[in-house]
């Protein structure tokens, strides 16, 4: 037990809208007020961080450490093919590195600087959901 912030990756990328749609799920059946590793972010990366490159999307998973799994995060709502990596924050930087200058975790408002870009997640969400509605208005 114990807190602890965690990057959830997967590949191949177009998988990403499936763990936002497996976020949007739990949280409507009210699983982040039962457990405790809720996603907070959505983290687009502008330079690479280790093995993951540049323009790739993460989520960014804070709580309880014994949920820091596929299922601790997103209950029985995921249903995917592709590789899933949680990996643990202090693998990738601690929390005064420099790489987080500008990076604001409490608003809702997005933040950047030149290694990564920022979003809450419940804001990726509505950004998505407009930018789906934008596009089949279109048609």
């Amino acid at each position: 037990m114990g807190y602890q912030e965690s990057w959830v990756y997967i590949e191949p990328q177009w998988n990403f809208k499936n763990l936002i749609r497996a976020y949007e799920q739990a949280e409507a059946a009210g699983y982040y007020k039962l457990f405790g590793a809720e996603p907070l972010s959505v983290i687009i990366l502008k330079r690479s961080f280790g093995k993951i490159p540049a323009g790739k999307k993460l989520l960014w998973v804070c709580g309880d450490r014994c949920f820091h799994n596929v299922s601790g995060i997103f209950g029985r709502n995921l249903n995917i093919l592709g590789k899933l990596q949680v990996i643990p924050i202090e693998a990738v930087l601690d929390m005064n590195d420099s790489r987080l200058d500008g990076i604001h975790f409490e608003n809702s408002t997005p933040s950047e600087n030149p290694y990564m870009k920022r979003y809450s997640v419940v804001d990726y969400v509505h950004r998505m959901k407009q930018a789906q509605s934008k596009y089949h208005s279109e048609r």
